[in-house]
């Protein structure tokens, strides 16, 4: 009896022409497989990370924002038409740009100033929007004319027919890199790959120690008269005791900038040490003013008896309401911000229709003045703490300066006017189209 073997017999049974086909099939699948890979390490997330929840509430975003003239898709297809795709630069977006006016002598100009913040902006708006091809064309943009041999990123770049003073060339800071590391992340996480994570070791090796603390700058605080280190406010001392003294630098760092959000995903992924987001959840809920004023320091520096808290910096004896919110903001996506935070800001905005940009420890008082930059960071505050009132008041506010002119070239863009000028905000208008999404 002949010994059988089951592979030979298998094979016997094809015809040549079968074998030709099975072999090409599996040259198919195996070169596919190895095309799949390097595809994935090259232009796809192989090795996908994980971003941290952050708190949401169930106010629809969309839709209150579009009660209020605030049509999330065209305000940012608008903003890419008006502000790149007709652009001088076409990749990267300045940060404001002005139509032209009645006048022949009045012509559409932008500021040819390209700032690293609106660029994150620009990039965050991408991805929501799905828009790969050109998240990806922006990446490759910044870290050719952004990055610096030792991992930092510049503020800004400049347009070549900029004739201004170049303020912030060759300059860097926590904040703007902060902003782009933010973005940057949340681009890994989505398209990113291989390649990027070299990118972002860099860039968190330039704002953090070894420790996972991030490194303090230089700051200039206003100081006033017999204060206590590094401007710190004695509440009770009287109206007339408050005296604006020199100004003092500091190496510090704003609480704005310790994005907590941010910071517990780069622990989560490996990017920070163990206990890093503890730390810095502890140090920003120790921030806050008094028990009776709900509103956070302006920065705070290390010294040799601990941490100490700043609580004002552009006017002595007050405290920055804008630079507060975005600390808010990023308590509230953790879910650390107390409800009585956000009431103590929110009946003001609700009573007044503004953001003010200062609070007066000594009379009690907010500043007459109103902040229209910090309109995207209460957005998505009061989206984050699920105030719906003060969500629609913001709304409201951003809403009434939406250009509705259907012959107007930036149609649904949310304007500011100066003198007889209709200038469009890179910040604002991206910023809202992110808060509102």
């Amino acid at each position: 009896m002949r010994k059988t073997n089951p592979l030979t017999d298998f094979l016997s049974n094809f015809t040549t022409r079968q074998l030709i086909i099975a072999a090409v099939i599996g040259a198919v699948l195996l070169f596919g497989g190895a095309g799949y890979l390097i595809y994935s390490n090259i232009y796809g997330n192989i090795g996908r990370i994980k971003l941290c929840e952050t708190s949401k509430s169930d106010i629809d975003r969309k839709k209150v924002a579009s009660e209020n003239n605030i049509i999330t898709g065209y305000l940012f297809s608008r903003t890419k038409n008006l502000m790149l795709e007709n652009a001088n630069d076409g990749k990267l977006i300045p940060s404001q740009y002005t139509i032209a006016g009645r006048l022949v002598t009045q012509p559409a100009e932008n500021t040819l100033t390209y700032r690293l913040e609106d660029q994150a902006l620009l990039l965050k708006a991408y991805i929501k929007n799905g828009d790969r091809g050109k998240a990806v064309e922006l990446r490759n943009e910044i870290n050719k004319r952004y990055l610096q041999e030792d991992g930092s990123y510049l503020a800004a770049v400049y347009d070549d027919a900029f004739e201004g003073d170049k303020v912030l060339e060759g300059k860097s800071s926590i904040t703007s890199q902060m902003a782009w590391l933010d973005a940057y992340l949340e681009f890994y996480a989505t398209f990113g790959n291989r390649n990027d994570e070299a990118y972002i070791k860099g860039l968190v090796a330039t704002l953090f120690d070894t420790d996972g603390q991030i490194k303090p700058e230089d700051l200039t605080v206003q100081e006033y008269e017999d204060a206590d280190p590094a401007g710190k406010i004695d509440t009770d001392e009287d109206e007339a005791e408050i005296k604006a003294g020199p100004e003092k630098s500091l190496k510090g760092v704003k609480l704005s900038d310790v994005n907590l959000p941010l910071i517990k995903s780069l622990e989560m992924n490996g990017f920070l040490p163990a206990g890093t987001y503890d730390k810095a959840a502890e140090l920003v809920t120790g921030a806050l003013v008094s028990d009776s004023i709900r509103l956070y320091a302006y920065a705070y520096e290390k010294t040799a008896n601990g941490i100490n808290y700043v609580y004002t910096a552009g006017e002595a004896g007050a405290v920055d309401v804008p630079e507060s919110m975005k600390t808010e903001a990023n308590l509230a996506a953790m879910g650390l911000l107390p409800a009585s935070d956000i009431s103590w800001i929110s009946q003001f905005v609700l009573n007044n229709g503004m953001i003010p940009n200062y609070y007066y420890i000594t009379t009690g008082n907010f500043s007459e003045d109103n902040c229209r930059d910090a309109g995207p960071t209460v957005l998505l505050l009061a989206y984050r703490m699920g105030d719906a009132p003060l969500y629609k008041m913001m709304c409201n506010l951003e809403g009434m300066k939406v250009a509705t002119k259907s012959s107007s070239v930036a149609l649904y863009m949310i304007y500011r006017q100066e003198e007889s000028r209709f200038i469009f905000d890179a910040a604002e208008n991206l910023g809202v189209y992110v808060a509102c999404g």
